[in-house]
């Protein structure tokens, strides 16, 4: 009782305070709760509304589920609902897409009045409602409705057989790249005339006078020509090679036997210096002995007499032996001689054939295969001392308007002075190459992208001063360019294409300009 003292009545009054707001709190947080319920009661109630009739197999248990949380919500009950409703929709039946084609039809009926055409199209919009129905892509739904309105268009096949599609090829574009391909080969000279041929065909693939399939087949047939051309010629070439290696294999054998003659002379001096100098010791022995003048006179001259003859024998063999080694001699120095025309003469052939393999035959200038190693070079220079290294891709404009209108004759003309401009007009430590067609490409070492755009202006203003007469007609010349510098994180592709991507953004906005890529 001494909590209830007079003393402790003020502690009391807080004690009763502090009791009443929390029964306060508890109030309002079970007030909360029942709001949120009924929230969740009714938001699960309109959930199963909506969902009814979606499927017959949900349908009783969404109806469970709501007369569940009707009036509260039984967790335990709730629980088995859900349960049920999770087996239930595993063991649902797959149902086959539906396409709701009701207006697609509805347009058809008007358009197509023909009564048997109606009727196949009712029956084909009962197929594609009914639940049997097999067409589950539009695109089937499409041919079947093309069979009915417009039979011919598809041809009848039997039904394991594959219909190919239809495939547009873009004749000027294949043909364009045919002729980049065939600037970077190396045409043998004995061909050059069919390759003129076809590539006349090629420039004007529409206006060719054989059909532009037998341009395809005449094309592979030159291939496979040129391809049995260069397997002989390599032929000749290892047949040559092997004949290198038996001369240079009996030039081998010259020396040996040489040097085993230098060694027998050698060995025989030797052997008749250890006989004179045997000879002379034991007659000086003799000569100690002897007492008898007679007797030591006929030693020595018997002596001497003996080493006269093994010098004359030696002599004799020496000067034989000479006169072999000179028939020798002279046998490898007209074989060296032999072998070193030779040698000249397949270095002038295989310059012959670099050169053919690395320059364009029409601009002089270097071709593909040059750019490509050059390309190479450039960018091992850039790692290594990481000096600017930018590319210029130049494209003649409106060149197959020219050829279509002066002539192949002249659009030759124009890319050969095209080609003389750029290389008579460009640095020492720069590089122009022909890369294929109408294109040309230059990389400009240790030069940035501002350097580099002042100098190509300047050679873009001078080849568009560089005109010529054909026919009595002027030929205009001007070209567009794509412009770009050489990045840490470029690859010889990346390089090659930003440039070409600026190049194609110059010919998009007029032509006769630079961009920047």
């Amino acid at each position: 009782m001494g909590f209830f003292s007079k003393q402790n009545e003020d502690l009391g009054e807080q004690w009763r305070k502090k009791y009443l707001n929390l029964f306060d709190e508890q109030n309002k947080a079970e007030h909360a709760h029942h709001e949120k319920e009924k929230l969740l009661r009714q938001f699960i109630i309109q959930l199963s509304i909506i969902a009814e009739g979606h499927d017959k197999n949900l349908d009783p248990i969404l109806h469970h589920v709501r007369n569940h949380v009707k009036s509260e919500l039984d967790s335990v009950a709730l629980k088995t609902e859900l349960k049920n409703f999770n087996e239930s929709v595993k063991n649902l039946p797959l149902k086959k897409k539906t396409i709701k084609a009701d207006v697609l039809f509805e347009f058809l009926m008007r358009q197509y009045p023909d009564s048997t055409q109606q009727t196949a199209l009712h029956e084909l919009q009962k197929l594609v409602n009914s639940e049997e129905t097999t067409i589950e892509q539009t695109s089937e739904l499409f041919i079947e409705i093309l069979n009915i309105i417009e039979p011919e268009v598809l041809p009848s096949v039997e039904s394991d057989e594959i219909i190919e599609p239809i495939v547009y090829v873009d004749v000027y574009v294949v043909s364009q790249r045919l002729l980049q391909y065939f600037s970077a080969l190396a045409i043998p000279a004995v061909f050059e005339s069919q390759t003129l041929l076809l590539k006349e065909a090629l420039l004007n693939p529409n206006q060719a006078t054989m059909p532009f399939e037998d341009v395809l087949d005449d094309l592979v047939q030159l291939l496979l020509k040129i391809k049995e051309y260069g397997e002989a010629e390599q032929q000749d070439i290892d047949q040559f090679l092997l004949h290198i290696a038996n001369q240079l294999s009996e030039l081998n054998g010259i020396v040996s036997e040489t040097n085993a003659a230098a060694n027998d002379s050698a060995k025989i001096r030797n052997k008749l210096d250890q006989s004179v100098f045997t000879q002379i010791r034991e007659l000086q022995v003799e000569a100690i002995k002897t007492t008898s003048l007679d007797t030591l006179k006929e030693n020595v001259n018997q002596c001497f007499k003996t080493i006269a003859s093994e010098i004359k024998t030696h002599h004799q063999h020496e000067k034989e032996q000479q006169l072999k080694f000179q028939d020798r001699m002279a046998e490898l120095v007209n074989k060296m001689i032999s072998l070193e025309l030779e040698t000249e003469n397949l270095k002038v052939e295989l310059k012959v054939i670099h050169t053919q393999a690395t320059q364009d035959a029409l601009t002089g200038l270097p071709n593909r295969n040059a750019y490509n190693q050059r390309l190479k070079d450039e960018i091992a220079r850039y790692k290594r001392y990481g000096t600017p290294l930018t590319m210029a891709i130049w494209d003649i404009d409106h060149f197959k308007k020219i050829n279509d209108t002066f002539g192949h004759k002249a659009g030759d003309k124009v890319l050969a002075l095209t080609a003389n401009q750029l290389q008579e007009s460009t640095r020492d430590t720069d590089f122009i190459a022909r890369f294929g067609g109408e294109e040309f490409v230059m990389l400009l070492p240790n030069t940035d992208s501002t350097l580099a755009s002042n100098l190509v202006e300047d050679l873009r203003e001078l080849i568009a001063n560089t005109g010529f007469n054909a026919n009595g007609k002027a030929v205009p010349i001007t070209v567009s360019f794509g412009l770009t510098e050489f990045t840490e994180n470029d690859t010889e592709d990346s390089f090659f294409e930003r440039a070409d991507k600026a190049l194609y953004g110059a010919k998009n906005q007029g032509r006769n300009r630079c961009c920047f890529g």
